[in-house]
Formats: structure tokens, C-alpha cells, sequence
């Protein structure tokens, strides 16, 4: 069965991270979609000191080891991002930059939100998957803090939760594929 990674985005004191992190895997669950949650705030990651660069999977450091462990064992990944600044949230771009070969021929998708809905942070976030050579599905599922949260609740509009369903389905496709890919490369 394809299992599926919800990477938690934020730490943040007061994030709305975590209500969109149980939405998405509540719609996951509802479509009989086996997942976890992983939460790098878990790992408690410093700022980056491997000195050799994750691609590499030579990590010296055990919080590396655990982090990669945990994430390793998906078939693909639901990024939950907010946008900060335009750009991805600076925490989670350092667990990111820590690790790198478990995303290797898998599919990566993103759950976003932000003041634009999140867009520019999934932007960057596909130059950086590129580098693990993932793949990042087109469909997005992406929020506004204007219209889908009331009163710091989560509250998606159905124009912004249903594009959820196009993503999971290329997710879901993506995925199937990309094993036979990794059980190749393993021959």
C-alpha cells in the first residue's frame, strides 16, 4: 500500500500550521490513504551543522539520523507550507537542507497558505525537491488567511479545499510510478 508523508511546516508559537496539518490528514484518512505525520520540530534540529551535505545520506549527527529515519519510510509527501516573507518558513527549510536522498524518485505535493495563498513559498519549495531529484505534483492545495481561516480557525472554502482532490489523485499516480522507478534503480 502507498504510504503517505504530511510534513508538518511550522513550530511557530500560535502556528495555524497544525489545523492544516489535521486537515490534510483527515482528508487522507477519508480516502483510505495510509500516512503519518512527521514534525521535524520532533528532531530538535539545530541550525545545519553536517558538514557534509544531505544528498550525500553520509550524516554524522544522531539528530540527522533520526530525522532522515523518519522520514525515509514514505512512498510520497504532502509538504504543509506556510508562506513567510515571500519565501519558504526559514525552520523548515533547515530540516529540509539536513537530509535530501529520502526524496529521492518520489513524489512531493504541497498544502499551502499564506496572505496569497501560499504560492511563492511552493514555488522555491520545488527548486529545492528538484535538487533531491523528487518530483513535485502541479496540483496544489492552497489556502488564504483572509478566507480560509475565521477568527485564527481553519476554515477552508470549497473553491480552496477542492483542489485537494486533483492533488492526492496525482500524488496517489505519482507515486505508484515511482516505485518501479526505485525498485529498478535497486536491481
Amino acid at each position: 500500500m502507498t504510504r503517505i508523508g504530511i510534513i508538518a511546516g511550522s513550530t511557530r508559537p500560535g502556528a495555524l500550521n497544525p489545523q492544516v496539518v489535521a486537515w490534510v490528514k483527515a482528508q487522507l484518512d477519508e480516502a483510505g490513504v495510509e500516512n503519518g505525520v512527521v514534525n521535524f520540530g520532533d528532531y530538535d534540529l539545530p541550525v545545519l551543522d553536517e558538514e557534509i551535505p544531505g544528498g550525500a545520506h553520509m550524516y554524522a549527527n544522531e539528530h540527522t539520523k533520526a530525522w532522515g529515519a523518519a522520514v525515509e519510510p514514505f512512498d510520497g509527501y504532502i509538504v504543509v507550507t506556510p508562506e513567510y516573507n515571500h519565501s519558504v518558513p526559514g525552520p523548515l527549510k533547515n530540516a529540509i537542507d539536513f537530509i535530501g536522498s529520502e526524496f529521492a524518485n518520489k513524489p512531493v505535493a504541497f498544502a499551502s497558505y499564506g496572505a496569497d495563498k501560499g504560492v511563492r513559498a511552493v514555488e522555491a519549495w520545488r527548486l529545492a525537491f528538484a535538487n533531491f531529484r523528487a518530483a513535485t505534483v502541479r496540483a496544489t492545495a492552497s489556502f488564504s488567511l483572509f478566507t480560509d481561516f475565521t477568527e485564527g480557525k481553519f476554515t477552508p472554502q470549497d473553491v480552496s479545499a477542492g483542489t485537494f482532490g486533483a492533488l492526492l489523485t496525482d500524488l496517489l499516480a505519482w507515486a505508484e510510478g515511482f516505485a518501479v522507478v526505485r525498485e529498478k534503480l535497486a536491481d
